[in-house]
């Protein structure tokens, strides 16, 4: 993928604490990054039937997987 050290932190970063999907556009994982927003985005209104937290902790949970996978092809 080619991202330096601190580029790949900074987007698992992004993934944890800002926004689900974020970090892993900025990453260069285009297609995780989107779905991942799209998620969150339909986790907003979801919300109010409680359904959205399980599909924004889901959303969260991927972002972070995918961060850390971000970070580990940074090693290479």
């Amino acid at each position: 993928m080619g991202n330096s050290q601190g580029l790949a932190i900074v987007c698992l970063l992004l993934n944890i604490l800002l926004l689900p999907g974020l970090g892993s556009l900025i990453g260069g994982k285009k297609k995780e990054g989107i779905w991942q927003l799209v998620l969150v985005v339909i986790s907003i209104p979801l919300a109010i039937v409680l359904i959205g937290f399980v599909t924004g902790l889901a959303a969260w949970i991927w972002g972070i997987i995918t961060g850390i996978q971000i970070v580990k092809e940074a090693d290479k």
